[in-house]
């Protein structure tokens, strides 16, 4: 969003807390922004017509949607329940997939074609094993970013997917630091899923992986993939579609 904002585009983010999309929108008006904070869950289609109806009220037209929100929610397939698959796919694959059609139908109304880039993951290649509905639903929105690059290429929408590798931000450290990570991350009927990460956490083996199991030394930062996103919404990407720029340090290598 930042990058964006920076790079001239007025930006629409959405959130669910409505405390954590103020402090947001006043920082980017501290940089000079222009941003609008939308309550908001996509996994609601509600929610995502209304963000879309906000856009274009707001600034007139839609000329680009990054798929960024997702639910990451560790469990291994033989402990995942039907309520944790729903609320996943529900989040990651259905609500990004009908944010694309809203977006993309604003578009075409508006005309001049437009961007739409997902968010997807590493685990949708190369699962490891305890995101089983997270992998699944992100593999499926990587299909869904082919089929509609391909049909709505006439309309002049660019559709590409960024897939991050492991990335930390400064809430995952901090939780990581106090222990917390792997009780607010999992739910508790998740239970095998539960237990290993616990376990990886407090033997410092998650730290490790973080670190030293990774090729280039460390695991990403947020900015690192908004900088792949920008290269996709901006000109220098004005020929690619239907692709997926990988950015993990050549995680998916190992």
């Amino acid at each position: 969003m930042r990058r964006l904002a920076q790079a001239g585009a007025s930006v629409v983010f959405t959130g669910r807390g409505a405390e954590a999309l103020r402090r947001l929108q006043d920082e980017m008006a501290g940089i000079g922004g222009t941003a609008v904070g939308v309550q908001a869950d996509v996994g609601s289609l509600e929610d995502s017509r209304r963000v879309i109806d906000i856009a274009t009220t707001r600034f007139g037209r839609v000329d680009i949607l990054v798929n960024n929100a997702a639910l990451y929610t560790p469990s291994f397939a033989l402990d995942t329940s039907e309520a944790l698959f729903d609320d996943v796919v529900g989040a990651d694959l259905k609500g990004a997939f009908f944010l694309a059609q809203y977006a993309a139908k604003a578009m075409i109304d508006a005309g001049g074609g437009g961007r739409i880039i997902n968010l997807l993951s590493v685990d949708a290649f190369k699962p490891m094993g305890p995101l089983a509905a997270y992998a699944a639903a992100k593999a499926g929105l990587w299909a869904a970013t082919q089929n509609l690059a391909k049909e709505l290429a006439p309309h002049q929408i660019l559709v590409n997917a960024v897939t991050p590798g492991s990335t930390i931000t400064e809430e995952r450290l901090a939780m990581l630091r106090d222990g917390s990570f792997a009780s607010q991350q999992v739910p508790a009927e998740a239970a095998k899923a539960r237990e290993m990460l616990q376990a990886a956490v407090k033997s410092g083996g998650f730290a490790q992986m973080l670190t030293t199991m990774m090729p280039l030394g460390r695991p990403g930062w947020p900015d690192e993939i908004a900088k792949a996103v920008l290269f996709l919404a901006s000109d220098l990407g004005s020929y690619i579609s239907g692709a997926n720029l990988v950015v993990d340090g050549a995680q998916s290598l190992r």
